[in-house]
């Protein structure tokens, strides 16, 4: 694993808690399907079991600030290398804090404008001003958009999400997220071979 990681150029903790996140969704994948074939169903991580998880105000919070960075890093490494995540990590607290400012004062939909502005001039100034970087922030918006879009179609129509409280609707967001790193691990591990052909 190690050697892995070294390959792929990222920094170790990053690959560790990717690493986690996965092993801990198979888990999930596990233990329910053993708890139904054991005859235990209401003990499962579903939608009628998620209903009855209390709406504490603060763990709403957390769990809602939690998704606020994971969309930001979901958009940004889409663009960035993950070896970058030290020097980013500042600016989304900055980012955290801000959102929770404008969310606070405005409505929703100013709350979106100031998420994709935002992303928009951290792409280009992160990356010293360079053009381009304002149509890859524009294409990662775009994507997440769309993943999202689809992960929220097919769940939609089961599930009413208005109806929900903060940290079940994070809960049920959960596959987009495995989604992301899936595909910004594939870009990591282009970018790596692609560099690797340009040096031979």
């Amino acid at each position: 694993m190690k050697d892995f990681i070294k390959w792929l150029g990222v920094n170790e903790k990053v690959a560790k808690v990717v690493v986690w996140l996965l092993i801990i969704m198979v888990m999930l994948i596990l233990t329910n399907t053993m708890l139904e074939s054991l005859g235990f169903p209401h003990y499962a991580i579903t939608y009628d079991n998620l209903k009855r998880i209390g709406n504490d105000k603060l763990i709403n919070y957390i769990i809602a600030w939690i998704v606020t960075l994971a969309n930001f890093y979901a958009i940004i490494f889409l663009i960035f290398p993950i070896k970058e995540f030290k020097k980013i990590f500042k600016y989304s607290i900055i980012y955290l804090v801000l959102n929770i400012i404008v969310n606070t004062l405005f409505n929703s939909a100013i709350l979106q404008i100031f998420i994709i502005t935002f992303t928009i001039l951290f792409c280009y100034l992160y990356s010293n001003k360079n053009k381009k970087y304002l149509l890859y922030s524009i294409g990662s918006i775009i994507a997440n958009i769309m993943i999202q879009g689809v992960c929220y179609y097919f769940k939609g129509r089961l599930v009413s999400f208005s109806s929900l409280n903060r940290a079940t609707q994070c809960i049920l967001s959960i596959d987009y997220f495995i989604i992301m790193i899936i595909i910004i691990l594939v870009k990591e591990i282009y970018i790596k071979k692609r560099s690797e052909k340009d040096v031979r």
